[in-house]
């Protein structure tokens, strides 16, 4: 046998996956594990098979045995002593992972038999697309499972055009998805230092483009020998260690986010034996992992209006930017983007829309010195500007008025309508990413600056000519722009309906 640092995959004598990674396992036996099981092909490998062939010798070197041995040697009477373990900080949820070895899923039984989340491989490497990709993606969703997508990863094949296999069969992801995983398992005789970097472009290229960040599979004894890294301690761990009992992890982690138990798992709906993993956390927990949960933990209620932009003058006018402490931005920051070079004051932030769940928002308090009427236009600069129907509220002293907005025939500074404002704070403006457009379109909402503009003499008198423009329709627009302006009596239940909004979210790209 040749040592596994020359860089040859360490093969061990006929055990089968579940056999090898069990030899981690605390209170596991040779004699306690199954038959082998038949290879799949070098360039077709599901989860866990290259972890396969290094795991149990690098456990066995670990504890001062021969790993070229074997089961048939008949050392291994006795458990191995536990490797230091990390259990779970309380409940977990129970989940599954598929590629195209278990052939037709028949999802719904699935989630009847208490699986909460799985994970369906959409490739190996670049040159192996699991056929049944498409099927187990959208069925897995159909059927209410929280589904991620998994990446066989060589790191000898180009990362980045591993990584946008990945994106483009993905596609965009919804709410209540899970983060896309890279498998770590194969080295492709590669050094650690190589390996790692390799690494870091797939993680880096998927990261930007949903704005997650990935989580990372493998095993303890893979990652410490070939890939070595601390630097992806901050992402979370899907841990491969067939056990009942409490996984070992890698000295680069403190904590595990998932754990692969066992290959042999038994799930209706599934022929034949199933990788089946625990989440660390129980349903709640899970859902708040998934893409639009609150991962902050931030509590039911957002922050609540702040000001700190200095009052308005009742002459001239008052700018607000993106950027200034009285324009609030609401939701998951890992949905918001920056861009900076564009804009009225040199960035913008954009988000992707969603048809009807509110997830981020923003919305700038004003301060009015006097009591008067006011224009209020909105900068809506290229290129971001997608959206056909962003949905700006402007509460003021006569009501809430919702403004529809074709943000993508627009650039620069569009006119809201003019509006009578009461003296003092509470009244502002708000824009969601609800705009009634699905997020599978790829469109985004851009947050740019505000501006407001005292109207000559009736901005000095309360009730101004703007007064009655929320209680009627009327047609708004710059440069052929047409704005829907809804007229609506005061609110304070918008603020309270944007709280109690589930989180829900998808790849914004």
């Amino acid at each position: 046998m040749r040592d596994e640092q020359d860089g040859a995959k360490l093969r061990v004598k006929a055990p089968s996956r579940a056999t090898l990674i069990a030899a981690m396992a605390v209170g596991s036996t040779w004699a306690s594990r199954p038959a082998l099981a038949e290879d799949h092909p070098i360039d077709d490998r599901a989860m866990g098979d290259g972890l396969a062939e290094y795991e149990l010798a690098a456990a066995l070197r670990a504890q001062g045995l021969d790993p070229a041995a074997g089961p048939d040697a008949g050392e291994l009477s006795s458990e191995l002593d536990p490797i230091a373990a990390t259990c779970a900080d309380g409940a977990t949820t129970l989940g599954i992972d598929i590629s195209k070895w278990q052939g037709d899923v028949n999802w719904n039984q699935v989630a009847n038999d208490g699986v909460e989340f799985a994970f369906v491989r959409v490739s190996h490497g670049v040159n192996t697309i699991d056929q049944w990709f498409d099927s187990n993606w959208s069925e897995a969703r159909a059927a209410g499972l929280h589904v991620g997508v998994y990446q066989y990863f060589e790191p000898g094949q180009d990362p980045i055009a591993q990584a946008e296999i990945l994106l483009d069969r993905m596609g965009t992801l919804q709410p209540g998805d899970l983060p896309p995983v890279i498998d770590v398992e194969s080295h492709g005789g590669l050094s650690a230092t190589t390996v790692a970097a390799k690494v870091k472009q797939w993680v880096d290229h998927v990261e930007a483009a949903t704005g997650v960040k990935p989580i990372i599979y493998t095993g303890k004894y893979f990652w410490q020998d070939y890939v070595k890294t601390a630097n992806f301690s901050g992402y979370p761990l899907w841990i491969a260690h067939y056990t009942n009992g409490c996984p070992n992890l890698p000295s680069q982690w403190s904590d595990w986010t998932a754990h692969q138990y066992t290959d042999k798992g038994s799930i209706s709906g599934v022929s034949g034996p199933t990788d089946t993993n625990r989440f660390n956390g129980d349903a709640a927990a899970l859902a708040a992992f998934a893409i639009g949960g609150d991962q902050g933990g931030g509590g039911d209620e957002p922050p609540p209006p702040v000001g700190g932009c200095g009052s308005i003058a009742p002459d001239g006018e008052s700018i607000f930017d993106n950027g200034d402490d009285c324009y609030v931005m609401h939701g998951p920051a890992q949905w918001w983007r920056t861009v900076d070079g564009v804009g009225a004051g040199g960035s913008v932030v954009w988000t992707g829309t969603t048809k009807t769940t509110v997830t981020n928002w923003a919305e700038v308090v004003f301060d009015f010195e006097v009591a008067g009427v006011y224009r209020l236009e909105a900068h809506i600069p290229k290129p971001h500007n997608t959206s056909k129907q962003a949905k700006y509220k402007i509460q003021h002293a006569g009501g809430l008025a919702t403004v529809i907005a074709n943000q993508s025939t627009n650039n620069g500074w569009v006119n809201l309508g003019d509006y009578t404002f009461d003296a003092g704070e509470g009244q502002f403006v708000s824009l969601a990413d609800a705009t009634g457009e699905s997020n599978s379109l790829g469109r985004k909402v851009v947050f740019d600056a505000f501006r407001l503009t005292a109207i000559g003499e009736g901005a000095r008198q309360a009730g101004g000519d703007g007064s009655d423009l929320g209680q009627t329709d009327v047609e708004r627009g710059d440069g052929g722009t047409t704005c829907s302006v809804t007229g609506r009596s005061a609110s304070p239940m918008w603020a309270l309906s944007l709280l109690l909004l589930g989180l829900r979210r998808r790849r914004a790209s």
